[in-house]
């Protein structure tokens, strides 16, 4: 372990990352034109002549001949259009634009010009549909706020709007009957349409006209024949997001089926009828036409060019060798002390309190996660949270003992307390479980009763300053249909349990639901929170509920506020360096914490033995092999011989096991969601499962620095961690390590964090426009070195982004470009991955593969995770033996075709997770399982977690494969992997920058007495 508490001067050569990494300009970015001829969940329409179609193909609009052909692109990026209709009279066309940051009505005319915005305000406005008469548009909208989808109307000359339905149902996709008189829509509980309905305009009647039983599937999409007697949807097989086929039904109004669709996997679009014989919709990739009479279909070809830019940019250095001092960063949930004079924080995984003006003292001394200090009113206890007794809990230290060794938990338990806040009168303490609920628990008996149910993700609960409220930051949707909404202030009523929403201020969220806000006041008055990246407060009542409205009081990036006893003033960070504000006057006063820290090399000259090697690209392997690591550097890799190299201060005898580079997580959240409940345990986790480099994409920007500092000096034990902040996200958010972006201001203020944090990576998430998506993509490029990535297909290759974080995941239109409801990616997204040369990871999310894996739950390893994790595995597992995995392996299938084509066409799809959403370590294995299983070499299936993400994230220098010059993280496995991949899992020994463990001494703080790899590497 090695850190100090040391001052460096600022323009010191000798003290590395003292301000951020400044990057030369960018070279001119590389623009090709990439033809497609297949679509993925593309919409066409097409003109009432039946000359013309428009076709929305990866969120851009082509115009085309209707016979097919060649396609002319009539909008780019920036509109973000989509759904495009034609009017009766072919003038104009009607679409869905998320320009500007929420979804609204817009019009153009049918060669992309005139754009013209139609409805306004907060609310998402989907899904238009052109009345016959040409005058008004239908179209679905939460515009209400009442907690679901409606149908409206808009007047296109005037504006004016009319609400149609109103149920609590969610009620959306509509389509006008030729009469004009009535609207047919699907309805349902969220994306669960239940049924078509069928309501008169003008009386409000309605009428059902097919149902369906929503654990069986859905509909979308209606459609009438110009007649008014016909009517087409799509009718989905399966229940949630991902389906089991999707085909077009065309029916008599209220009748049963007389036609149904002969592709597969029918894309949630309305068919356009060219007659009462002939419709044209799209599916299985196609543009298809159908004579109902002949009861056949054709296709319609057509191609389509679109543009690719790929960035040139110097990428940011990393000085993996460096041991000169680094500024600690990662400053993690500082707490002012009731008098103003100490803070107490977490730093380089330790417990530190600090008297404002000296150097930090930390409290404690040893590799346990620690989190959350917190101060009793009368300033002599700190409460904190660690995992020294196996499960995260909340302590208790007394501010006069010089150490916490005598510290005793309040409620020793087995479900984890996170985020511990004090009651006013010192005699309970707020927390949250590892379920999302808020607990009290009692100090004078160590009882724990529950406050609030659990809620997604909430953040550090608050105690009114008269004891009777405790407020928490947690989501609140708009609605079951999308899972965004804002993050508001969630009171509860301690006596009753009655809880009530309030917002910080209208359409606007708490920044992060992790440490910034609400806090309480202690003189009972206000609450202060960190909205828009700036610190506000806002008046509340005796009892602790918002008065509104919120008053700001920066105008710098804010993080982590807290009060001091005397309520005049608050610390909180800017930019990882702690501030404190007068509440009258204002004036900030900077808090030097002065603590640096040295990168954990080791001083050596080690020889490994291996059986076996594998240098983590090609199909080929050696055998009897001598391995040469100096410091934290491979020297040589040779031939075995009998006599070691001069120098050699340890050698390790591998000569049964195989040595490989250890694995890349390419995508984890080491430090957001339910991460947090893991502990210590996290980065042990993925050592034992031989995962050296974690990629983490979004997590809580102080904490995750925190985890990287204290991984690089030694004090915690992980992987080699490349970290970011929370993901830059628009007005509407899910995660609560996703920043709500609501002004351009605030857009360049979180850019500029970013840089001051100096993070490895920036993620740009699904609410946030292309056009600031794009200023994201050149700031992370031209400022800091970096590359970006986005769930989406379309800004990474026509915008320069560098990566798709998932080849498909959530996205604010509903379905995705990038793969259709049934799993299938088509030859435009094969070929846009392909040809683009971006990447993009293969989070399989699916726990079918535990089918072929059935013993992975009864590996002692797992035993390092929470034992919440541990039955969640054992139930996942126990849950796929049972039912029939037909559809959902299929699904599997599917991914891994995509994967495999795109990688044996030279592109880059990488292995990854989304842990911990999906099982940190075990879900890698289960990826490059599955590879293997639909196909691919073994050595193909590892290089998705070696070498392509080296190359992929520009560190093929260092990382990827175990040759002279580059970093020492690799790992000992029993079996050979390049034979049955499975062996992969089996590790016995880890070195990461150098440093080697066996797998039981990794294991030994939550599980002792495991032996694993100590005879092969024994401690020193």
């Amino acid at each position: 372990m090695r850190f100090h508490p040391v001052s460096c001067v600022l323009v010191s050569a000798m003290c590395v990352g003292v301000s951020a990494q400044t990057v030369a300009p960018a070279a001119p970015p590389k623009a090709k034109i990439i033809t497609v001829s297949e679509g993925t969940d593309m919409a066409v329409t097409v003109s009432p002549d039946h000359k013309t179609m428009l076709m929305d193909l990866q969120g851009l609009i082509f115009k085309l001949p209707f016979a097919g052909g060649k396609a002319t692109q009539i909008t780019g990026p920036y509109d973000e259009a989509s759904h495009p209709v034609f009017s009766p009279d072919g003038s104009f066309v009607a679409i869905q634009s998320y320009a500007g940051g929420t979804f609204h009505i817009w019009t153009m005319k049918p060669d992309g010009a005139g754009l013209k915005q139609i409805t306004s305000g907060h609310g998402d406005d989907r899904e238009p549909a052109i009345s016959p008469d040409g005058k008004t548009i239908a179209f679905s909208s939460d515009r209400a706020f009442k907690g679901s989808y409606d149908i409206w109307t808009v007047d296109i000359a005037t504006g004016k709007l009319a609400q149609i339905t109103s149920s609590d149902a969610d009620e959306f996709e509509p389509a006008w009957s030729p009469d004009d008189k009535s609207i047919a829509f699907v309805s349902g509980a969220g994306i669960a349409s239940k049924s078509v309905e069928l309501i008169d305009v003008a009386t409000k009647a309605q009428k059902t006209i097919a149902s369906i039983d929503p654990t069986q599937g859905r509909f979308d999409a209606p459609s009438f024949s110009p007649s008014g007697k016909m009517i087409s949807y799509v009718k989905f097989a399966g229940a949630g997001l991902f389906m089991s086929g999707a085909r077009i039904v065309v029916a008599p109004v209220g009748g049963s089926a007389t036609y149904t669709g002969k592709a597969e996997d029918a894309f949630p679009f309305a068919a356009t009828w060219t007659s009462d014989s002939e419709l044209v919709y799209t599916g299985s990739g196609h543009v298809l036409k159908v004579d109902l009479a002949a009861k056949t279909e054709a296709v319609i070809p057509f191609t389509a060019g679109i543009q690719s830019i790929r960035p040139t940019y110097p990428r940011k250095v990393y000085h993996f060798d460096s041991t000169a001092p680094r500024i600690v960063k990662g400053i993690y949930a500082p707490a002012l002390s009731p008098d103003g004079k100490q803070v107490a924080f977490v730093a380089l995984n330790q417990l530190y309190l600090m008297k404002i003006g000296s150097v930090p003292v930390a409290l404690t001394h040893d590799t346990y996660y620690k989190q959350g200090p917190a101060w009793s009113a009368d300033g002599k206890t700190l409460a904190y949270v660690s995992d020294k007794d196996g499960i995260e809990n909340v302590y208790l230290h007394d501010i006069s003992a010089a150490t916490t060794d005598g510290d005793k938990r309040v409620s020793p338990s087995q479900e984890a307390q996170i985020m511990p806040a004090w009651s006013p009168d010192g005699k309970l303490i707020a927390c949250q479980d590892h379920t999302g609920a808020t607990v009290l628990l009692t100090l004078a008996t160590g009882a724990m009763k529950p406050l609030a149910p659990a809620t997604f993700f909430p953040g550090r609960p608050a105690f009114s300053a008269s004891g009777e409220t405790v407020s928490i930051a947690t989501i609140k949707p708009y609605t079951k249909r999308f899972r965004e909404g804002t993050s508001a202030i969630l009171t509860v009523n301690i006596k009753t349990g009655k809880t009530e929403f309030f917002e910080p201020a209208p359409f606007e969220s708490i920044t992060t639901r992790t440490e910034d806000g609400p806090i309480y006041s202690p003189n009972g008055k206000e609450m202060a929170f960190v909205m828009d990246d700036l610190l506000y407060t806002m008046p509340v009542d005796a009892s602790g509920k918002p008065l509104g409205p919120a008053v700001k009081l920066n105008d710098e990036t804010t993080d982590a506020p807290t009060w001091s006893g005397d309520s005049s003033k608050i610390l909180y960070l800017n930019n990882g360096k702690l501030r404190i504000i007068s509440r009258t006057t204002k004036a900030v006063t900077p808090v030097e914490a002065n603590l640096t820290y040295t990168q954990n090399v080791p001083t050596q000259k080690l020889l490994i033995h291996a059986g076996r090697f594998w240098k983590g690209s090609g199909p080929d392997e050696q055998t009897d092999v001598d391995i040469l690591v100096t410091n934290n550097r491979i020297t040589s890799v040779t031939p075995h011989s009998a006599t070691p190299p001069a120098g050699v201060t340890r050698t390790i005898e591998a000569g049964d096991l195989t040595v490989m580079p250890g694995l890349t997580e390419s995508h984890a959240h080491d430090d957001s969601d339910n991460s947090i409940y893991y502990g210590d345990r996290m980065g042990r986790l993925w050592l034992v499962y031989g995962i050296t480099q974690v990629r983490a994409i979004a997590d809580n920007a102080y904490r995750a620095l925190q985890h990287q500092e204290a991984y690089r000096s030694g004090a915690a034990v992980g992987p080699r961690l490349f970290s970011t902040a929370e993901a830059v996200d628009g007005e509407r958010v899910y995660y609560p390590m996703m920043i709500p972006t609501t002004s351009e201001a605030q857009l360049h203020r979180e850019f500029a964090r970013l840089k001051a944090l100096d993070f490895d990576f920036v993620k740009l998430y699904v609410r946030l426009p292309f056009k600031w998506a794009e200023e994201g993509i050149q700031f992370a490029h031209t400022q800091m070195g970096v590359e970006t990535a986005s769930h989406y297909l379309l800004p990474a290759v026509s915008l320069g982004e560098d990566g798709m974080s998932h080849i498909s995941a959530t996205a604010r239109t509903g379905y995705a470009y990038s793969r259709s409801f049934t799993g299938v990616s088509y030859s435009d997204v094969r070929t846009l991955l392909t040809d683009s040369k971006m990447w993009t990871i293969s989070t399989i999310l699916n726990p079918t593969m535990y089918v072929d894996n059935p013993t992975m739950p009864d590996d002692p390893k797992y035993k390092v995770a929470p034992p919440w994790e541990l039955a969640r595995l054992v139930a996942a597992r126990d849950a796929d033996l049972k039912a029939d995995q037909t559809d959902a392996m299929m699904r599997v299938k599917d991914e891994e075709d995509t994967v495999a084509a795109v990688i044996k066409s030279g592109g880059y799809i990488l292995a990854g997770t989304d842990s911990p959403l999906d099982l940190t370590a075990t879900s890698l294995h289960l990826n490059l399982r599955a590879q293997v299983k639909f196909g691919m070499a073994p050595w193909q299936a590892l290089e998705t977690a070696t070498i392509l993400p080296a190359k992929a994230f520009g560190l093929s220098k260092d990382l990827g494969t175990l040759e002279p010059g580059k970093l020492a993280d690799l790992i000992l496995v029993e079996g050979d992997p390049l034979k049955d991949v499975k062996a992969t899992a089996a590790v016995q020994c880890v070195m990461e920058n150098g440093v080697l463990r066996s797998v039981g001494s990794i294991m030994a703080p939550f599980v002792p007495g495991n032996t694993t790899g100590n005879q092969v590497c024994p401690a020193q």
